[in-house]
């Protein structure tokens, strides 16, 4: 199944929700309109022309030609093929030649076959710069919709650390009127309150970054993404990769978008050498025509010819042997670039990996520190509330909690965004990948 009807296939299965804007919307508009992948789509195009011209080389050429000349003095009207004075040449000073005249190459000692080979493989460079540039977009995507989320998360936890502030600061503040505390209870509370006014202020200018870079690379508005709803983001259980290095090694260098234009690439320069080497080598060619010629009385007289061209240079000042070197340096170059994008992928799936097993443990470690640090927030509150605890320790708590509930929306998309970068290291990463790995939370 084609990656477009198995993405069909994928979004008839999945309700669609047109009030939110989805990860798997956002990223399809991308692709969609991102300038990044309509350069790689016209260069992938640039290098198909390319294939199609070389490979005319292979059909014989036609071409229709006509002149009208005018001499200074009476010229033959027609070629003398032989002399006979019972019908002396005609001469005219105003002359016409029409011809249509044709050739193909009977031998070029493999030219031709190298640069068809060389072309189509560095069309399917282009293809295979094409997948990586989509994948890169796909990534980049999904990492600013991540980071809208996070950024919205940690503002809305921001908030509610404010209202438990604000709440904190009326009750210092009616306690004082009281006579039941010390003014140092209000100054602590509306301390903290400030303190939290002023990093809710930062967690609102991070949200308005976040949502300006989605805007850019989706296309959209940016009012339209700045009031948009976005849907929450989970990792299917199908997303999980395998844990074995070597696994994961052999895949990126057999699917890695990078890895698979340097390889073709390296086919392309190979042929050209073998393109460079048909230089060495005579050309041969097979060639007719049809001429017509007259002069300005119309009596037009045509005839037919046909021949066998041979061609070789005898002395290029050392271009012959020049063009070979380089093509050969160019080979050599290109395969060293396939050895140095296996390195790349390699090394990326470690850190991808590295950072994927991290954020999950993260994840799990937070997960246990928010349900802790509630825990102790409710029961410092009660303490306080009854005499046992102080206000000082209410706010230790209500502010632990809080970097506990940021920590973990941060971790919760960095283990998303890490997956996600594995899937385009791995040569995985598609729209269609997204849409079957992530799944949209009601």
């Amino acid at each position: 199944m084609t990656p477009i009807l198995l993405f069909a296939a994928i979004l008839a299965v999945q309700p669609q929700d047109s009030t939110r804007l989805t990860v798997v919307v956002a990223i399809d508009r991308a692709l969609a309109t991102h300038p990044m992948a309509a350069v790689a789509r016209a260069q992938r195009d640039v290098a198909d022309a390319d294939v199609g011209q070389a490979r005319a080389a292979w059909l014989p050429a036609v071409s229709l030609d006509g002149a009208i000349h005018r001499f200074e003095k009476p010229m033959v009207v027609y070629p003398l093929h032989s002399f006979d004075l019972r019908n002396p040449p005609q001469f005219d000073r105003s002359l016409s030649q029409a011809s249509v005249a044709a050739a193909f190459t009977l031998l070029d000692f493999g030219a031709r076959t190298s640069k068809v080979r060389a072309a189509e493989s560095q069309r399917d460079a282009a293809t295979a710069t094409l997948g990586a540039a989509e994948a890169l977009l796909v990534a980049r995507t999904a990492a600013a919709f991540m980071r809208v989320l996070t950024t919205r998360g940690i503002l809305a936890a921001e908030d509610q650390r404010l209202s438990a502030l604000s709440a904190e600061a009326g009750r210092a503040r009616s306690r004082l009127s009281a006579g039941k505390a010390a003014r140092l209870d209000t100054l602590r509370a509306a301390a903290e309150l400030a303190s939290a006014g002023a990093d809710r202020l930062t967690s609102a200018a991070n949200v308005d970054i976040a949502e300006h870079e989605l805007a850019r690379l989706t296309g959209l508005p940016f009012d339209a993404v700045r009031g948009a709803r976005l849907a929450g983001v989970r990792l299917v259980d199908a997303a999980d990769a395998p844990s074995a290095r070597s696994m994961l090694v052999e895949r990126a260098h057999g699917a890695n978008a990078d890895v698979q234009a340097a390889e073709r690439r390296a086919d392309a320069a190979q042929a050209a050498v073998g393109s460079a080497r048909a230089l060495l080598y005579p050309t041969v060619q097979a060639t007719s025509a049809i001429i017509d010629r007259s002069n300005v009385t119309g009596r037009y007289l045509a005839e037919w010819q046909v021949g066998v061209a041979f061609s070789y240079p005898l002395f290029t000042g050392g271009a012959r042997p020049s063009v070979i070197g380089r093509a050969e340096a160019g080979a050599r170059a290109a395969q060293e670039q396939v050895r140095l994008a296996r390195f790349s992928a390699e090394q990326a799936v470690d850190e991808t990996q590295a950072t994927l097993d991290g954020a999950r443990s993260r994840v799990a470690a937070l997960e246990a520190a928010v349900q802790q640090s509630a825990e102790v927030a409710r029961i410092t509150q009660l303490a306080r509330d009854v005499g046992e605890s102080t206000q000082t320790d209410y706010l230790i708590a209500e502010a632990n909690l809080f970097r506990a509930r940021s920590s973990l929306v941060q971790a919760r998309h960095a283990m998303i965004a890490a997956r996600v970068e594995l899937a385009r290291v791995l040569g995985e990463l598609s729209l269609p990948w997204i849409a079957s790995s992530l799944e949209s939370l009601p």
